[in-house]
């Protein structure tokens, strides 16, 4: 048997997962429902609120966007690195 672990919310009586499924139309699955922790404010947090938005992708366009974070952070971080040399031997 096949496992896969997804995050779906919760919505006028509806779970939507917040990414696609890879599953034929039809199937049966078993669903186990945990749910996640909210943050200090009892609010989703920023990132969590988040899911799903880009759950109307289509797959190659959500691979291209995750290369583009992980490029800007890659820049980022390098930015940062450099300034805290900068900031270090002055």
């Amino acid at each position: 048997m096949t496992s896969i672990t997804v995050q779906a919310i919760y919505t006028n009586g509806l779970l939507k997962p917040t990414t696609r499924l890879n599953l034929p139309e039809g199937v049966t699955v078993q669903v186990q429902i945990t749910v996640l922790p909210l943050a200090s404010s009892g609010m989703p947090s920023a990132f969590g609120s988040l899911a799903g938005v880009w759950s109307h992708l289509a797959d190659t366009e959500v691979d291209r966007i995750e290369q583009d974070l992980v490029a800007v952070r890659r820049q980022t971080n390098q930015k940062i690195e450099r300034l805290a040399r900068e900031i270090s031997s002055s």
